[in-house]
């Protein structure tokens, strides 16, 4: 369940285009202090995503994408690194102790994990980094 140093460097990225609307890799780069090569692979997979997007040319560069708004949980599920409290909260996981619906344990990380999950989808990234601008 431990955030990984991509998905802490793709919020810092998001951090820096919503601060400056548009900002060249190396810009972004050195704002945040990541390594370049990183920032570029990241950058490219949130373009994928739809969460960036860039604009060629001598005035160009990255900008955030249209979908707005952005949620915490939105970055974990583009980068695919979904957090799960549990192995038993993966999708396809079956209890071997209690096939017919799970046990009392995988019941109540279901119930913790509907919390984490609605948590990261409680505020907008917006929100969050309007306070870094205050």
């Amino acid at each position: 369940m431990l955030m990984t140093r991509e998905t802490d460097y793709a919020l810092r990225i998001l951090r820096a285009l919503y601060q400056e609307r548009q900002l060249s890799a190396a810009a972004i780069a050195q704002r945040e202090n990541m390594p370049k090569a990183v920032t570029l692979k990241i950058l490219k997979r949130l373009h994928a995503a739809g969460l960036v997007s860039s604009r060629r040319g001598p005035y160009g560069g990255y900008l955030l994408g249209s979908r707005e708004p952005l949620y915490l949980w939105d970055v974990f599920h583009a980068l695919g690194e979904p957090l799960f409290v549990n192995r038993c909260q993966q999708p396809e996981y079956r209890c071997e102790n209690y096939p017919e619906g799970g046990c009392s344990l995988c019941r109540e990380l279901s119930r913790i994990q509907s919390s984490l999950n609605a948590e990261l989808r409680k505020t907008p990234l917006s929100a969050i980094f309007q306070e870094d601008q205050e």
